[in-house]
C-alpha cells in the first residue's frame, strides 16, 4: 500500500469515528488503577511501549492522545521500561477494567503476550500488534523493517562511494538486536552497504538508548579510532554516538563524518535542517503517519471495522536539509 493511499484509509477511519464524538475527559491514568471510574465517551483504547525513553514512541502517543479522545475515548498508557512482568501486568489490569475496548502494543517479549492477550480476546478486546503480530492478535501494524535498513545503507554507501571511492572506511552500526525490530533493520542496512558496493568494515554495536549508543561508540573508538560512519535503527542511539564522535576530536560539520538512521527525533530534524551537520540525513518512520496509523486502527478495532488484511503496511520518509523543517515541531 502507497503512503498516500494509507493515509487516505486512515483518514477515512478517522473521521468516520469523529461524526457524534464527545469530548473525553482527562485520561492520565497508569494501567494499575482500579477497574472502572471515568473514561471516554465510548470506554477506553490502549497502547503500550516497551519504554518511555525512545522518542519516535513518546512523540506518536502525544498525536495518538488527541486524535483518540477527539473520537471520544479515554487514551491509556503505560511504562514497563523493558520488564516483560510489568508489560503483562499493565494488559491485564486493561482488560479487567471493563472499559476498554481495543489494546495496541509492542511487547518487551512477544511469545509472553500470548497468554494476556487470549484473556483479551476472551472479553471481546481486540488486540492490534505494533511492528509485527502474535498468536492472537488481530491485525498489526507492519513496518518496512529491511526496506527501511536498505535506504539507510544504500545512501550512506552513496555517500562514501563519493568521499572515499574506493578507499576503505570503518562504520559503526548500531542496532538493538534482541528482537526483529532491530535486527532486520541492521540486515538492512548492512545490504544496503554492500549493494552500494562501498570498500567498508563494519562494527556491530548493540545499543536501545542515546547513553549505549555512545558508550558504544566510545569503546569502538578506542579500538577503530577511524571510524567515520555512524549508522543506527534508532535517532537516539545515532545521536549519542555522534557525540562521542565530537568528543572524541571531530568537529559537528566535519566533511569527513556521516552519520544517519531510520528514526527521527527532534534534535535529528533539527541538525539534518542545520545543512553543516555531520548527520546529513535519515529514512525515518515518520511519527505523525504512525501515530495516525495507529489511532485509525485502534477506533476501528474498537468499533468492529477492521478489514480483513492481516496488517497495515508503513514505510519509510526520507529527510534531507532541504525537507527537515517540515517536520519539526511548530
Amino acid at each position: 500500500m502507497t503512503r498516500k493511499k494509507l493515509v487516505s484509509v486512515i483518514a477515512l477511519m478517522l473521521a468516520a469515528s469523529l461524526v457524534g464524538a464527545g469530548c473525553a475527559e482527562d485520561s492520565n491514568q497508569s494501567a494499575d488503577e482500579s477497574p472502572g471510574g471515568d473514561s471516554g465517551d465510548k470506554g477506553a483504547l490502549a497502547m503500550s511501549f516497551p519504554t518511555n525513553d525512545v522518542s519516535v514512541w513518546n512523540d506518536q502517543l502525544e498525536i495518538m492522545r488527541t486524535l483518540i479522545e477527539d473520537a471520544g475515548y479515554e487514551f491509556l498508557t503505560d511504562n514497563p521500561a523493558w520488564d516483560i512482568q510489568t508489560q503483562v501486568s499493565d494488559w491485564e489490569a486493561w482488560v479487567a477494567r471493563g472499559n476498554v475496548k481495543a489494546i495496541m502494543g509492542f511487547p518487551v517479549q512477544a511469545d509472553s503476550m500470548v497468554a494476556v492477550t487470549a484473556q483479551a480476546a476472551a472479553a471481546g478486546i481486540p488486540v492490534i500488534g505494533y511492528a509485527g503480530g502474535w498468536e492472537g492478535t488481530a491485525h498489526h501494524l507492519e513496518l518496512d523493517l529491511l526496506g527501511a535498513g536498505q535506504k539507510v545503507g544504500e545512501a550512506a554507501g552513496a555517500w562514501i562511494n563519493e568521499t572515499y571511492g574506493d578507499e576503505p572506511v570503518e562504520v559503526g552500526l548500531l542496532a538493538d538486536t534482541t528482537a526483529d525490530l532491530g535486527r532486520v533493520q541492521a540486515q538492512g542496512i548492512r545490504e544496503g552497504l554492500a549493494a552500494a558496493g562501498s570498500n567498508v568494515t563494519i562494527y556491530e554495536i548493540e545499543a536501545s538508548s542515546r547513553e549505549q549508543g555512545y558508550q558504544g561508540a566510545q569503546s569502538t573508538l578506542v579500538a577503530h579510532p577511524e571510524v567515520k560512519v555512524w549508522l543506527g535503527i534508532g535517532a537516539d542511539m545515532v545521536l549519542g554516538a555522534r557525540q562521542a564522535a565530537i568528543d572524541a576530536g571531530a568537529a559537528p560539520d566535519d566533511p569527513n563524518y556521516y552519520v544517519s538512521a531510520s528514526d527521527s527525533a527532534e534534535e535529528l530534524y533539527e541538525l539534518i535542517a542545520s545543512g553543516v551537520d555531520m548527520l546529513r540525513e535519515a529514512y525515518v518512520f515518520a511519527p505523525q503517519v504512525l501515530a495516525e496509523t495507529n489511532a485509525g486502527l485502534l477506533i476501528a478495532a474498537a468499533e468492529g471495522n477492521l478489514g480483513p488484511e492481516e496488517s497495515t503496511l508503513v514505510g519509510v520518509t526520507h529527510v534531507t536539509k532541504e525537507n527537515a523543517a517540515d517536520f519539526l515541531s511548530q
